[in-house]
C-alpha cells in the first residue's frame, strides 16, 4: 500500500512554492531593513513543520489501512450482517480485498465494503 501519488505531488508543489516565495522575499527585501535571523528561522521552521505534518499524515493513512485490513481478516469465516442499497443482508466472509480506498470483503460472491458491515453474527 502506498500513499496517494496526487497527495505526494501536492505536498512537493507546496514546498516548491514556499521555497520560491521565500527566495523571492530574500531577493527583494529592503536592504535598509533586511529580514532578521529570527524571521528567517521562523519561516524555515514553518516549512519543516509542514513537511513533518505531511509525513505524519501519510503514516497515519498507512496505519489506518493496515488496521482496516486486520479487521477485515479477522472476519474471514464469520457471518456478518451488512447493508447494500438500503437493504440488509447476511452472509459469510470468504476473503478480504485490500483496495486503495479501503477494504472490501467477499461475502457470497459479492464485494462488500468493510464500512457496510453492521453486525458480526
Amino acid at each position: 500500500m502506498s500513499v496517494d501519488a496526487t497527495s505526494v505531488l501536492g505536498v512537493t508543489a507546496q514546498q516548491d512554492m514556499f521555497l520560491k516565495l521565500f527566495m523571492a522575499q530574500l531577493q527583494h527585501q529592503d536592504p535598509e531593513e533586511p529580514m532578521t535571523n529570527a524571521e528567517m528561522v521562523s519561516q524555515l521552521a514553518q516549512l519543516t513543520t509542514l513537511d513533518v505534518m505531511n509525513s505524519m499524515n501519510a503514516s497515519f493513512k498507512e496505519v489506518l489501512k493496515l488496521q482496516m485490513l486486520a479487521s477485515g481478516t479477522d472476519l474471514i469465516g464469520r457471518d456478518v450482517e451488512f447493508t447494500y442499497g438500503g437493504l440488509v443482508y447476511q452472509g459469510t466472509v470468504d476473503s478480504v480485498l485490500p483496495e486503495e480506498d479501503g477494504v472490501k470483503l467477499m461475502v457470497g460472491g459479492n464485494e462488500v465494503a468493510l464500512s457496510s458491515v453492521t453486525k458480526i453474527l
